[in-house]
C-alpha cells in the first residue's frame, strides 16, 4: 500500500511539471498588459487598407493591421524598423530604426 501512494505522489508530481512547463513554454500566448514587439524591414504599406508587411530578421513576410493611418506616415519600402502590437496584433507604433554606419568617424574625434 505504501508503494502505491509513493508512485502515486511521484506521478502527480510529474505529471505537474510536465503541465507547467508546458504553459510557460508557449510564447505565442500573449499576456494580458504584455506588449508584442516585431522587427525587420517594411515590404509593402496599404494606408486605404490600413495594412504593413514586414519582413522579419527570420525572413518571414507577415502582415499586420494598423489601427491609425498616421502609424504608416513617414514609412518607405525597405525601412528598418520596430513594431510595437496589442493583445490583438494590431500595430499601435513603429519606429524606423537607424541603420549602422560603417567607416563613419567616431565621435569627438
Amino acid at each position: 500500500m505504501k508503494t502505491l501512494v509513493v508512485t502515486l505522489f511521484s506521478l502527480a508530481l510529474v505529471m505537474g511539471l510536465v503541465i507547467t512547463a508546458g504553459q510557460a513554454a508557449s510564447p505565442d500566448q500573449a499576456q494580458p498588459g504584455l506588449a508584442k514587439f516585431v522587427g525587420g524591414t517594411i515590404e509593402e504599406i496599404d494606408p486605404a487598407g490600413l495594412r504593413v508587411t514586414i519582413q522579419t530578421e527570420f525572413g518571414k513576410k507577415e502582415s499586420f493591421p494598423v489601427g491609425d493611418a498616421a502609424v504608416l506616415m513617414g514609412l518607405t519600402k525597405g525601412d528598418r524598423v520596430s513594431a510595437e502590437m496589442d493583445e490583438q496584433g494590431k500595430v499601435l507604433k513603429i519606429v524606423k530604426l537607424t541603420p549602422e554606419r560603417k567607416g563613419a568617424p567616431e565621435p569627438g574625434s
